[in-house]
């Protein structure tokens, strides 16, 4: 049996299977910054939990250079703490930090409690 042939001339019309054109950058940009709220979302309520990317980031930027790992540790896990916790700019969380490491942070900024 001969294979049928379709020799008239007839267009197509665009169905809903028919692909539609996507902006790949924007969806990106979009994809990331959803994903970065949510983490910030997530360190926010549970700024515990903040501490340990912090952390690893002062320790490993510490081994780079060499100096005391785990106080440059402590240090970024509180900045990050403040900055979560807080809502801190990171300027003001490094700021606090340091006046918590030289004993000169506020009573009050040490007894503040995390807003809801």
């Amino acid at each position: 049996m001969p294979a049928s042939t379709n020799n008239t001339m007839e267009t197509e019309t665009a169905s809903w299977t028919d692909s539609a054109p996507v902006d790949h950058e924007r969806v990106l940009d979009e994809t990331w910054g959803a994903l970065g709220r949510g983490i910030w979302n997530v360190f926010h309520v549970l700024p515990g939990h903040g501490t340990v990317p912090g952390f690893a980031l002062g320790l490993g930027a510490a081994m780079l250079v060499g100096v005391g790992e785990l106080a440059a540790g402590c240090f970024t896990a509180y900045v990050s703490y403040r900055y979560f916790a807080y809502g801190e700019s990171l300027s003001e969380a490094i700021e606090n930090a340091i006046r918590f490491e030289s004993g000169k942070l506020e009573k009050e900024e040490l007894d503040k409690p995390i807003p809801k």
